[in-house]
């Protein structure tokens, strides 16, 4: 079973990475490169948490780090080192890279999908929403409504997860992971952004009931 989801994976990895054009690869090699990454959080951060949520802007600013530091060292510093398991450029033949090197010899987990996965829920926990939602943070009340919710709204899930995934895709698609590597880094990233966001927001309801006590 194992072998034949292992094959499966690699056919579909290939014939992602075999089927390029123009526009894709500088597309796609552009979601790769740190620089974008650069951008969209310090765009979202400024845009956001800066003029809506002022407040919480220390707060914001530690859990994203956290998020990165927790994602890059339990993906590429733990799980690659224990599985091993060559990247696409390394094991396959006549693999596709666009303006990019085969890298470090592990693939598995990605830690572009891990990292992007992680920063985007953390961000859309804090301020996505279905329903766009206004009010100050209280102490009273339903703390994952009220954490961070200067401003919440649809946006938020919608370009940070779209960012999330083509990021996770470039990667396949320049021949650097195979999708169960991007698939399992990306469930690795929602569980961190996660976890991050609501031991946050536990430490800030302690830190706010006790200076109202």
């Amino acid at each position: 079973m194992l072998e034949r989801l292992d094959s499966l994976d690699k056919q579909v990895s290939w014939w992602i990475n075999h089927h390029p054009n123009d526009l894709s690869d500088w597309l796609l090699w552009t979601y790769s490169q740190p620089f974008l990454w650069l951008i969209v959080i310090t765009f979202f951060y400024c845009a956001v948490v800066l003029c809506k949520d002022k407040k919480s802007w220390f707060w914001v600013l530690v859990g994203m780090s956290l998020c990165v530091l927790a994602a890059d060292q339990i993906s590429s510093h733990i799980i690659k080192e224990i599985v091993m398991r060559p990247r696409p450029c390394h094991e396959l033949d006549d693999i596709r890279m666009f303006r990019t090197r085969p890298g470090g010899l592990y693939s598995f987990v990605s830690s572009h999908a891990t990292n992007s996965f992680a920063l985007a829920t953390y961000l859309c926990l804090a301020y996505g929403s279905w329903k766009k939602k206004k009010g100050d943070w209280t102490v009273n009340g339903n703390w994952l409504k009220n954490i961070g919710n200067g401003h919440r709204g649809p946006l938020a899930p919608i370009l940070l997860f779209s960012w999330a995934i083509l990021t996770s895709y470039s990667r396949i698609y320049l021949g650097k992971h195979y999708m169960g590597d991007v698939v399992c880094g990306a469930l690795l990233g929602i569980g961190i952004g996660a976890t991050v966001y609501f031991v946050i927001s536990k430490i800030r309801l302690r830190i706010s009931a006790k200076s109202a006590a």
